[in-house]
């Protein structure tokens, strides 16, 4: 009987891997269906969502031609917005198990195999042209081990790539860093990598504070910040990675936070069009 029990228990864990990572590959697929960046009539916006795991959204569910991750969630709900009047556009340019030291520019980079994701995005005429950037990076650092990332190095990378992303593209565009979400930390981590994401977290809310490179608050979703994100059910099946009904919450979060940014950017073409 144990024997069985056993066998059943390893056949469960073979499954969930398995269909982890056909999941993974359906995200990878998906971004091939994205739309191609709108260029007839004037009144046209991007949004881009970039990062790690979370920015990806491992956890939600995911369509050839919505997208996955918070990206069909955030374009539902800005469609109810009466406020919001004119073309968005939102990418996902989130990556798996990606850290803060994988997203630099090369030049910025110690490894000797210098990271592209960054210079790929600039490459790419559909992110150029972002108004809007929101960065969820950081939950992956503390398991960087080729080179180790301390918290302070996390901070230092993260403005580093907000430096980067404010000067390549459109000029003027709002930059949003998240916290970094701690679900799950107390099942995956040891206590003292648990006391290192609690200081990576202060130190990206003191930076956006501060507000020296032009970066903004973004969504606060670790548990110590947010009391609301320690619902259970806004986590997928492993407690760390967000689920469909968390991506429909962020959304609904991210609303009120970008909306009068985007008011403010679709005034500013209609002020342009009268000459003003």
């Amino acid at each position: 009987m144990d024997h069985l029990k056993s066998l059943s228990r390893s056949c469960h864990v073979f499954w969930t891997v398995c269909f982890f990572y056909i999941k993974l590959a359906f995200i990878y697929l998906a971004r091939w269906y994205e739309p191609a960046l709108r260029t007839q009539g004037h009144y046209n916006h991007t949004i881009i969502i970039l990062g790690d795991d979370h920015a990806l959204g491992v956890g939600g569910y995911s369509t050839l031609t919505g997208g996955s991750g918070i990206v069909p969630k955030l374009a539902k709900e800005l469609a109810k917005e009466t406020s919001v009047r004119q073309s968005w556009q939102i990418y996902n340019r989130g990556e798996y198990r990606t850290s803060t030291e994988d997203w630099l520019l090369s030049a910025d980079s110690k490894r000797l195999e210098k990271p592209k994701l960054l210079n790929r995005v600039f490459q790419d005429p559909k992110y150029q042209m972002a108004d809007i950037v929101i960065v969820m990076l950081g939950s992956c650092d503390v398991l960087e081990k080729n080179p180790s990332l301390t918290p302070q190095e996390t901070l230092r990378n993260l403005q580093w790539i907000c430096q980067a992303i404010q000067k390549n593209g459109k000029n003027g565009k709002s930059i949003y860093l998240c916290t970094i979400p701690t679900a799950g930390d107390d099942l995956y981590l040891t206590d003292q990598q648990r006391a290192d994401n609690v200081t990576r977290n202060s130190l990206i809310e003191e930076y956006v504070k501060k507000n020296n490179d032009g970066v903004l608050p973004g969504l606060q979703m670790d548990l110590a910040s947010n009391f609301e994100m320690r619902r259970g059910n806004l986590y997928w099946q492993d407690g760390r990675h967000f689920s469909d009904i968390g991506y429909t919450k962020m959304a609904k979060d991210w609303v009120p936070l970008i909306r009068p940014d985007m008011v403010k950017r679709e005034f500013a073409l209609y002020r342009a069009d009268l000459g003003q």
